[in-house]
């Protein structure tokens, strides 16, 4: 884009800011005036709006006054709507489509009328603030985790803003810490080997049948929910003891393919020879909250949570394998996502102590043997 040039004028006794400049979308000239107080507000207005169509290409102009609600707009668009695949693999929009909605509602209802320009750090500090002291739907306590993953979108709105000239400093730049993964609790529940007979015990109930076979499977393969469910007869192996989870299945939208425990074959075995249903190997459609959160109940273990079932597995894998091998069995892309499943249970503690007894055994000793050689 050729230079813009800005002029200092006077009409009427009052200071004007004067910039001219060729619009790039449409080849002509064009004049941004804004008024000011006096004779330097006005030199400084006219630097900022040349330095602004500078930096985006002559975009600015049409977004100088943009809100955080036509910004939404257009950002839905583009970015929240169903997503598209092309050959296994998400080209465009959002997998979890309803919970992206929810979250833009909020910081509509929050950012909508602000100018763009005018949304600064002590702003977002402000939102992260406040957002934490409304209590959810449920009367709970809103966690920090879902208030970081609102000012996530948030985040990446104004990045794209930034990517299309709306704006040409980005508030998020500077709020270093504002969403920091550390603050947010983390799950540290898995269940003991005892808790674990009561609940398959709890399970194996005329009406809740159909869930013992699901709760083996994510507590021997680390499986998630929506992989059990969704898990076909075409994608397991009985022979091989192998089951294969399609891309389209995953979270992260990667195939990966996990062995079979002795128990799960035996399970899946039963399932095959007995099945009425074609293609799902555990002819669940929906969920299986109500059958879970009886067992669960009935097993003395209320507060568990089918997730915790997948750290259960994550934490007893670490007990044989190295942690960057238990990420590819759970289909973690990112080693540190592996590092947050894995908790270390009363068994692994003990475990750590006893080396620790060695180690300091081994110490006491050369320093006996060093003390009778003196």
């Amino acid at each position: 884009m050729k230079q813009a040039t800005s002029f200092v004028v006077k009409r009427r006794g009052c200071w004007w800011a004067r910039v001219v400049f060729d619009d790039p979308a449409t080849g002509k000239r064009r004049e941004l005036t804004r008024a000011a107080r006096t004779r330097s507000e006005a030199a400084d207005i006219g630097a900022r709006l040349v330095r602004d169509l500078s930096l985006t290409n002559g975009r600015s102009a049409n977004r100088e006054r943009a809100t955080f609600d036509d910004l939404a707009d257009e950002y839905a668009k583009r970015h929240v709507r169903p997503a598209e695949y092309h050959a296994g693999r998400k080209i465009a929009g959002l997998r979890g489509l309803a919970a992206a909605k929810n979250r833009l509602a909020t910081l509509r209802a929050n950012f909508g009328a602000r100018q763009l320009r005018s949304i600064t750090f002590g702003d977002l500090t402000h939102f992260k603030e406040t957002r934490l002291k409304v209590p959810t739907t449920r009367g709970r306590e809103r966690s920090i985790a879902a208030v970081h993953r609102e000012l996530e979108m948030m985040r990446a709105m104004f990045s794209f803003a930034l990517r299309e000239g709306w704006i040409t400093v980005n508030p998020f730049v500077a709020a270093k810490g504002l969403i920091s993964h550390a603050d947010e609790k983390q799950r540290e529940r898995i269940i003991t080997r005892e808790e674990e007979t009561r609940l398959l015990a709890a399970a194996d109930h005329p009406r809740r049948r159909h869930l013992r076979p699901i709760l083996i499977c994510a507590l021997d393969t680390g499986m998630r929910f929506g992989e059990i469910v969704k898990l076909r007869w075409d994608d397991v192996d009985l022979f091989e003891k192998t089951i294969l989870i399609r891309a389209m299945n995953s979270k992260t939208l990667r195939e990966r393919t996990i062995a079979m425990t002795e128990r799960l074959q035996r399970e899946m075995l039963l399932l095959s020879t007995n099945r009425v249903h074609e293609e799902l190997v555990f002819g669940v459609m929906t969920n299986v909250k109500r059958s879970f959160v009886a067992s669960r109940t009935e097993a003395g273990i209320p507060e568990v949570r089918f997730h915790d079932l997948r750290h259960t597995a994550a934490t007893r894998l670490c007990q044989g394998l190295p942690l960057p091998q238990v990420g590819r069995i759970l289909g973690h892309v990112q080693p540190s996502t592996t590092y947050r499943y894995v908790n270390a249970d009363a068994e692994t503690a003990r475990r750590g102590a006893l080396i620790l007894d060695g180690l300091n055994a081994e110490v006491f000793v050369s320093d006996g043997a060093s003390d009778v050689a003196n």
